[in-house]
This record gives structure tokens, C-alpha cells and sequence, in this order.
């Protein structure tokens, strides 16, 4: 327990001031994300070893995909995916299996990257989804544990209820509401009042799917890179997803 604390409030001092501050911070952090996520999805496949050249391969592609923009960005995603799916073809050592996973995180973290890039350019909404997301998680633990009996999905998440599901949605939507008043007037309010809305649910969605990963390959964590807290995946899985769903709400209501 003293480990996981510590570890926490390292986490929290690395990752408060890009949330706060943006710019330049928040990009490091989410290259450091994308890597570090690179890895941790890959290593998971049973045959990674022989094929780990593909690392650095993977993350310079999602890096470049937010940097390309109009028609060469369907040119370089349809370019990447068909090398991905190709490689089957000629090595037995990365399998269709293999290369369905490499297509999903160069897909995900390639959407989740633009929609950083997004964020940069006003990092108030990313607060708003911090609060969101984390706020969710927390009211659904601590709901789940004093009152939770009814099982949202045993076969994914044993300890998930359904009163920590709405627990952890009511939450979620309370704090980033509360939260998001200290700025209301630099964030557009329809935007904002969705995130608070929408995150907390696809908080709890986000953590059911990437259990759902973790159950299909048998793993507690995808890493032990955050001592008593897993891996990075493990403490963004439900960010990620959250920032995706602001791609989505930026690309239809602020653009």
C-alpha cells in the first residue's frame, strides 16, 4: 500500500503541471505516452521478441499522422496499414494476429495524438476530462465497495456493479462540472457541459475494454513500469478513451 501511495503522488506531480499548464508539457507527456503505450501493447503478443524492430516504426507513424494533414493523411494511414497487413506475408514470426494488434494502436494512438493536438490548443477542456475521467473512477470504487451487489460484467471485471457504474457516472459529472465553473468562460459551453456528461461513462467503458484485453491474454497489468499501479495503459485506459471522445466533439461542434 505504502508503494502504491508513493507511486500516486509521483504520478500526480509528473502529470499536474502539462494538465495545468499545456503546451510544450502536455506534447512531451503525451509522447512519453505513446511510447511507453507502444510498447506495453506489443509486449503483451506472445512472438514480440522477434519482431520488436516494429517498435520505433509504429510511434514515428503516429506521430506523423498528426503532422500530415489533408489528402496525404489518408495516403500515409492507408500506406501504413496496408505495410502492417502485409508483413504475415513474409515473415511467420509476426502473425494476423500480430498484425491486427500493431493496425489498433497505430489507429488509436494516431486519433488519440491529433486529438491532443487539439487539446493544445485550449488545454481547459483536457482539466474538464482529467476530472471527468478520474472523478468517475473514484466515485465508482468507493460506491462499488460500500454498496455495490449487482455485477455489470463478471466475464471482464469481477469486482465492476452496476451501483459503481452510476455512482461513478454522478461522480464524474459533479466534480468536472464544479470544476469546469472556475473557467466556463474560455471553454465553449456546449462542449464542455458534453464532456462532463459523456466522460464519466466512457470512463467505465474505457476500463471494461482494456480489462477485456488484459482477461484475453491473461495478464493482471500490462507492465510494472508504476510500481503497485501497473503500467501506463493501466492508469490512461480511461483517459485515452475520454480524449478520443473530445476528437469527436471537437471535430463536430469546434472546427
Amino acid at each position: 500500500m505504502k508503494t502504491r501511495i508513493l507511486t500516486a503522488l509521483l504520478i500526480i506531480l509528473v502529470v499536474a503541471f502539462p494538465v495545468l499548464y499545456g503546451g510544450w508539457p502536455l506534447e512531451a507527456l503525451a509522447l512519453f505516452i505513446i511510447g511507453a503505450s507502444a510498447w506495453e501493447w506489443l509486449r503483451i503478443l506472445p512472438n514480440y521478441s522477434k519482431w520488436n524492430w516494429l517498435l520505433p516504426i509504429l510511434i514515428v507513424g503516429v506521430i506523423a499522422t498528426r503532422f500530415v494533414e489533408g489528402n496525404w493523411r489518408f495516403v500515409l494511414v492507408a500506406c501504413m496499414i496496408l505495410f502492417l497487413w502485409s508483413i504475415p506475408v513474409f515473415t511467420s514470426s509476426f502473425t494476423s494476429d500480430d498484425c491486427n494488434a500493431a493496425i489498433v494502436y497505430y489507429v488509436l494512438f494516431s486519433l488519440f495524438y491529433i486529438s491532443i493536438g487539439e487539446l493544445i490548443l485550449n488545454h481547459l477542456y483536457l482539466i474538464t476530462i482529467v476530472f471527468a475521467t478520474y472523478g468517475s473512477d473514484t466515485g465508482a470504487y468507493f460506491v462499488g465497495c460500500s454498496f455495490g451487489k449487482h455485477k455489470m460484467n463478471p466475464r471482464v471485471s469481477p469486482k465492476k456493479s452496476w451501483e459503481g457504474f452510476f455512482g461513478g457516472i454522478l461522480s464524474g459529472f459533479v466534480i468536472s462540472l464544479l470544476i469546469s465553473a472556475i473557467y466556463k468562460q474560455n471553454v465553449d459551453p456546449t462542449v464542455n457541459l458534453l464532456l462532463c456528461l459523456i466522460c464519466p461513462i466512457f470512463a467505465e467503458l474505457g476500463d471494461l475494454c482494456f480489462s477485456a484485453i488484459k482477461r484475453h491474454f491473461k495478464i493482471k497489468d500490462f507492465s510494472n513500469f508504476l510500481p503497485g499501479h501497473g503500467g501506463v495503459l493501466d492508469r490512461v485506459d480511461s483517459l485515452l478513451v475520454n480524449i478520443l471522445v473530445f476528437g469527436i466533439l471537437y471535430h463536430i461542434f469546434l472546427i
